[in-house]
């Protein structure tokens, strides 16, 4: 569970700093239209940061 908290944490993060690209738009072409939304960026790195956690405290009760 250790390894899985860590790689949901480090994609989360990768999706926070494609969030911040995409709210200073300043890379159009390489991110597809319907996915330039920080909202939507942001949204997800949320919600895998919060998944990172569940595993990383899950792993206390193996």
């Amino acid at each position: 569970m250790g390894l899985t908290a860590v790689i949901v944490g480090a994609v989360g993060g990768l999706c926070a700093i494609i969030g911040i690209i995409a709210a200073a738009e300043l890379v159009e072409l390489l991110i597809p239209q319907q996915f330039t939304t920080w909202n939507f960026w942001f949204s997800l790195s949320a919600i895998l940061l919060l998944a990172s956690i569940a595993f990383a405290l899950g792993r206390g009760y193996e």
